[in-house]
């Protein structure tokens, strides 16, 4: 088994587990450098639980290995190219299961939005909420823990959690205004940026969005059909009294990060 290590930005590898216990010893890298093994979903530090069970962090008796920057590893390649797709039915389906285990959460994120939208805060706080929602909804589809109302507000990298989509939003508004295509264009481009950050907290908000353009490449109208699909939920909920809405746009806002990830996985 080979990983691979994010050091100064720059994604070098294969190691051997020996090698990078070594590395770690000589203080070539640290606990808190991310890594990759093919079959992740995501990077995670050296000193994630992940890597505690394959052996990472113990003793080693090689020499010190030089990292050495790889290039043609088509399964590293795979992973950052992006190219996977998703189920409309599966990222509803899979928004409804964590709805019904994590229903007062999902229900108290929608009213403190709206009620945060009532104030002037409220175009700050949204952001951050609803990306804190999908790291609930990312806790729970790896580990099963059930989300916590008090995660809702988790203040780490908060500028890149609120200000991030704030100024995606004006992008893609901009692009609606001035000419519809570009808009469009914009919106399918980086309609995961806000999940790709609740999933990479070491990437930028920047990073996450050419992350995104990946990700989305080739999902164009699956991501229009998943948006209508939305879209008609939300008019179940009204009908159903307004009550419904309680459920449906929880459901929906979730729906987008179940579709992040199985494309994600499927790479």
């Amino acid at each position: 088994m080979v990983l691979f290590l994010n050091i100064n930005q720059e994604q070098v590898g294969p190691f051997e587990i020996d090698q990078v216990n070594q590395m770690l010893s000589s203080s070539t890298v640290s606990p808190e450098t991310q890594a990759w093994i093919e079959g992740m979903t995501a990077w995670e530090p050296l000193s994630s639980s992940h890597f505690s069970l394959l052996g990472i962090g113990g003793k080693s008796t090689q020499s010190t290995i030089q990292p050495q920057i790889v290039v043609n590893d088509q399964s590293f390649q795979n992973h950052i190219s992006g190219n996977g797709t998703f189920s409309i039915g599966g990222a509803i389906g899979e928004a409804f299961t964590f709805f019904k285990a994590n229903a007062s959460g999902s229900i108290a994120w929608l009213i403190i939005t709206c009620v945060f939208s009532g104030t002037g805060i409220g175009f700050f706080v949204a952001p951050l909420l609803g990306v804190n929602l999908f790291i609930c909804v990312k806790n729970f589809r790896e580990t099963g823990r059930k989300m916590q109302i008090g995660e809702l507000f988790d203040f780490s990298k908060a500028a890149e959690k609120i200000f991030g989509p704030i100024v995606l939003g004006v992008i893609i508004g901009f692009g609606f205004v001035l000419l519809i295509l570009p808009g469009f264009i914009f919106s399918m481009w980086w309609t995961f940026s806000p999940c790709v950050l609740a999933d990479r907290p070491d990437l930028s908000f920047t990073d996450a969005m050419k992350e995104s353009r990946l990700i989305a490449k080739g999902n164009w109208i699956k991501l229009m059909v998943l948006f209508m699909v939305i879209g008609l939920l939300q008019i179940i909920g009204v009908i159903c009294f307004g009550i419904g809405l309680l459920v449906t746009i929880p459901v929906g806002h979730i729906a987008l990060y179940c579709a992040y990830d199985q494309c994600k996985k499927s790479t």
